[in-house]
Parts: C-alpha cells; sequence; structure tokens
C-alpha cells in the first residue's frame, strides 16, 4: 500500500514540522512528520473501507479521518493508494 500526500496537505506537514523546529530543538519537526506518516501507513491497508468523517464538510467532499495527537488527516481511499487530502487541527472542527 501507498501513502500521498497532496500539495495542500503537504504544505500544512511542512508548517507544523516548522513550528515544532521552533519551540523544540533542531530536527524536532522532521521527527515528527515522520511519525505521522508511519501513523498513516498504518491506516493503508487493502479492502478496508473506512467510516466518512463525522464533520458533515468533509464527510460531504467524501473524506474520511485519522486522528494524530492533535490533528486529523482527511483522506480518501484510491484503489492500493491512501491519499491525504487536508491536514488540520482538531480543535478547529469543533
Amino acid at each position: 500500500m501507498k501513502v500521498e500526500i497532496k500539495p495542500e496537505a503537504e504544505a500544512t506537514l511542512f508548517e507544523i514540522a516548522y513550528f515544532i523546529d521552533c519551540i523544540n530543538t533542531d530536527g524536532a519537526g522532521d521527527r515528527w512528520i515522520d511519525r505521522f506518516i508511519a501513523h498513516l501507513y498504518s491506516f493503508a491497508k487493502p479492502n478496508v473501507i473506512y467510516a466518512l468523517c463525522n464533520n458533515e464538510e468533509l464527510a460531504a467532499l467524501g473524506l474520511s479521518c485519522i486522528n494524530f495527537n492533535d490533528w486529523i488527516a482527511a483522506f480518501v481511499m484510491d484503489g492500493d493508494t491512501l491519499v491525504v487530502r487536508k491536514i488540520i487541527r482538531g480543535s478547529f472542527l469543533l
């Protein structure tokens, strides 16, 4: 299985990593990205159908959601690829 991160989500990922680097030691942001992507791969399984997000707007777009700490990855399964379309701070969905 593969994981693809769309440009909008990738930009958010790099912004998060930059912020983490600013408040922690150098490289902390890169380590966070590595853990985030490993978490995504744990959901990239063949023949699994995920429920739509609880958020109405994301569900209307046909997106499913994965939680990672305070962040939500909104994705779709496209064949054998988990495609991340958005990364959103969980508190923004309240």
